[in-house]
């Protein structure tokens, strides 16, 4: 099932509201239809009483799927792509008061419509040469790292190195949209932006529909580094990556993760590259959840505590957490985490959090009176932190 570009967009235009995009699995759709479709906000939108009498023996058979759209009550939801490999439903889904009956069967026809053409009768059609081998770039790009069991070699086949410049060392980005589907940002947009911020042209490869990876010269995004060491460099992609946080969320409304790698050939490592900066979002997303920008280098402990089995964690907090349940307060949880990423410095820890410097004395012996561990301690240290990393990870299961 496939649906016309914009269609979206055309239909939000006509009905004068905003159409959120979901996914849900098949298995929730199916139940919801079994759920719902005998309800009479999901009947009378049907007036011929044979195709009512056939919706009705669908409700209960697999052939259910076929029902494009369901009254909650609240939110009318239509389902308007079945992604069969990812065993997923992609709906639009919007206020039931927001439209009338009339509206709600037009965008059901419309996209049954558009849905009944065949995949081969819309052909995907490039702007360009570039455009399309960066897509075919990022479907083999992504394969590689979906089913690596398949991967033969990291290289990258030779018809995308000479185009996209893979053989010279570069920076590599990833950067994870997480919004709305009215917000997204499209790839034409974000190559623009980018192409405005690196002054030069951007090798922008996409990986999903809210995802890209791009590149960027060297020199260009460490030209600030003081000192030609690693640790330099990584202080200049800080600073870069903050700049150009800054310069995407100013133009783009939506959340966005971004991750940055130091200087690599991509012709070689664009898969293990690749995969290091998808898992240090995921890392990020996990352990730091109001932070969007995570880079590996950043994150040793928490790659090292999310690779510890459950069992062994929720053991580790039970044996030696003691009261864990001080990490549900926000302002100790705030505290901590600021006081650890600056070096368990407690003046700068109160400057950070805007605090006078006993006010902060006060919660750290608090804490300590709480838990049992003095924080100002390295020992103690060490050991807080890494139990809020698992208290953090384990609180998700």
């Amino acid at each position: 099932m496939k649906l016309i570009p914009d269609l979206k967009q055309q239909i939000e235009v006509i009905i004068g509201t905003t159409l959120d995009e979901y996914e849900i699995t098949i298995e929730e759709w199916m139940q919801s239809v079994e759920n719902l479709i005998g309800h009479h906000e999901n009947s009378e939108t049907f007036s011929d009483e044979v195709e009512r009498r056939e919706l009705s023996d669908q409700s209960t058979s697999p052939s259910s799927s076929d029902v494009i759209s369901l009254n909650t009550g609240e939110r009318i939801f239509f389902k308007v792509r079945m992604i069969e490999k990812e065993e997923t439903v992609v709906c639009w889904g919007c206020a039931a008061r927001s439209i009338t009956l009339e509206t709600r069967q037009l965008i059901e026809l419309v996209i049954r419509t558009n849905t009944a053409l065949p995949d081969e009768a819309q052909p995907v059609v490039y702007e360009n040469d570039r455009e399309q081998y960066l897509t075919e770039l990022g479907l083999w790009l992504k394969e590689q790292i979906e089913e690596p069991n398949k991967q033969k070699s990291e290289a990258v086949p030779d018809r995308f190195v000479a185009p996209a410049g893979l053989n010279a060392e570069k920076i590599l980005f990833l950067l994870q949209g997480d919004t709305p589907d009215a917000h997204r940002l499209r790839s034409k947009e974000l190559n623009k932006l980018l192409e405005s911020y690196f002054g030069e042209e951007i090798v922008l490869i996409p990986l999903g529909e809210q995802e890209w990876i791009f590149m960027g010269d060297k020199e260009i995004v460490t030209e600030e580094a003081e000192e030609d060491t690693t640790e330099a460099k990584k202080d200049s992609l800080n600073a870069f990556c903050l700049g150009l946080h800054e310069l995407v969320a100013s133009e783009w409304a939506g959340v966005f993760h971004l991750s940055a790698s130091l200087p690599c050939i991509p012709a070689q490592q664009l898969v293990s590259v690749t995969t290091l900066l998808k898992e240090s979002v995921h890392l990020g997303r996990a352990f730091h959840v109001t932070q969007h920008i995570h880079l590996p280098w950043d994150l040793h402990l928490e790659r090292l505590v999310a690779s510890i089995p459950d069992d062994q964690r929720t053991r580790f907090i039970q044996e030696t957490g003691k009261d864990t349940l001080i990490f549900n307060d926000s302002e100790t949880l705030a505290t901590l985490e600021t006081f650890f990423s600056l070096d368990c410095n407690v003046s700068e820890t109160a400057k950070r959090l805007f605090i006078h410097r006993n006010t902060l004395v006060y919660r750290l012996d608090k804490i300590k009176q709480e838990i049992g561990y003095d924080v100002r301690h390295f020992e103690s240290a060490v050991l807080v932190q890494f139990l809020l990393l698992m208290y953090k990870v384990t609180k998700k299961h």
